[in-house]
């Protein structure tokens, strides 16, 4: 994975959003759960930016239950017997 190098911002300013939760998902024991998506609205309606944790990680480490069995793969090769 790549590392992130942080640099000063050369601007911050505050700025109005509407923030809002909204709730996604089709079910609990699906591919799919039941989770509150954070939204960030600007004034005139346009979606400036979403945080939606499940989305979030298939992006960055794959399908959610592949994750899984990767890090139970992990522990077990470091010894561990325990498992999520």
């Amino acid at each position: 994975m790549e590392e992130l190098s942080l640099k000063t911002p050369s601007k911050a300013e505050l700025i109005e959003v509407i923030h809002t939760v909204a709730t996604r998902g089709s079910g609990v024991h699906s591919d799919d759960p039941i989770r509150n998506v954070d939204q960030y609205w600007s004034k005139d309606g346009e979606l400036l930016a979403e945080k939606d944790i499940i989305r979030d990680m298939e992006v960055t480490h794959g399908r959610t239950k592949e994750t899984k069995v990767k890090t139970a793969d992990a522990r077990s090769v470091n010894g561990e017997k325990k498992i999520n």
